[in-house]
């Protein structure tokens, strides 16, 4: 009859165990490249977006005029307010986080007197509005990060792995 016999395999059996104990530590890690990627390209897309001085957004939204592109002021506030929610682990396991902008900018209305909501900002041009004109930034960096981001998720998928399993005696 004849007779396997398996060297080292309670040891590879540890480093797999090992792995499978960090594995939410690992997608965590892993995450962050990938919304890092997403964040620069939604970043550049938005510093390339055109502007108007703030006075002609005024009186073009005053006379009914659409506006093809944001108020200087508006485009300041989407550049700065931009950032990476903090990665969590939602109800049904997954681990994820938020790419995109946040708090007020310096335009103040009669209906925002402490500045206009970044994010509504950043809809509005997304989407188009009776007063703003779309222009999908969001959209477009979206789709020209998405195999970028892919790539750095896998090779910090790839090198977590690799530092895990050299500390469990690789």
């Amino acid at each position: 009859m004849a007779k396997i016999e398996l060297v080292g395999f309670d040891q590879y059996t540890t480093k797999i165990s090992a792995l499978i104990r960090d594995s939410t530590k690992m997608c965590k890690a892993v995450v962050y490249p990938g919304a890092a990627v997403l964040a620069e390209k939604i970043r550049a897309e938005t510093a390339a977006l055109p502007t108007i001085s703030d006075a002609e957004a005024r009186a073009n939204y005053r006379s009914g005029q659409v506006n093809d592109a944001l108020s200087e002021s508006q485009k300041a506030g989407l550049v700065a307010s931009l950032g990476i929610s903090g990665i969590k682990k939602d109800r049904s396991g997954m681990v994820q986080t938020s790419v995109g902008f946040t708090g007020y900018n310096s335009v103040k209305t009669r209906h925002f007197p402490n500045g206009q909501p970044n994010p509504e900002v950043a809809r509005s041009l997304e989407k188009g509005t009776s007063y703003l004109r779309r222009n999908r930034f969001v959209e477009r960096a979206v789709k020209a990060a998405r195999e970028e981001a892919i790539a750095a998720m896998a090779a910090e998928a790839d090198a977590y792995i690799e530092r895990k399993m050299q500390e469990n005696g690789g």
